[in-house]
């Protein structure tokens, strides 16, 4: 069966009790990251953070570099609505500058983990 191309996918956070959380995960954005382990590359950084192919990954947030998919732009070159008006390109270079898509986000960046 042919999979419909406007289907919308929901990503909603998973819940979990502080006190359920070993002391090596501590880190809250790592063990977030942990239990979302994605099958495509995110456009922006290229690690394996999408639970669906860039296509279908409607406004998803890479935990990675925080790239917001934008199925709408049609070029790396076309300002994204999703981003403020950055271009994949330019945020591909923030990625290789700062490790995050955008300066802003240096504080709160993650590094990639192994399974990535």
């Amino acid at each position: 069966m042919e999979k419909p191309k406007n289907k919308k996918f929901l990503y909603l956070p998973t819940v979990v009790n502080s006190a359920d959380i070993s002391n090596e995960k501590l880190n809250i954005k790592s063990y977030c990251v942990d239990s979302v382990i994605g099958k495509y590359p995110c456009p922006c950084c290229g690690y394996k953070t999408l639970p669906v192919p860039k296509e279908d990954a409607i406004a998803y947030i890479c935990p990675v570099c925080y790239w917001e998919n934008d199925v709408f732009i049609k070029s790396d070159d076309e300002p994204s609505d999703e981003n403020g008006g950055m271009t994949l390109n330019q945020a591909r270079e923030n990625y290789k500058k700062f490790g995050v898509c955008e300066e802003r986000f240096v504080k709160t960046d993650y590094p990639p983990q192994e399974f990535e």
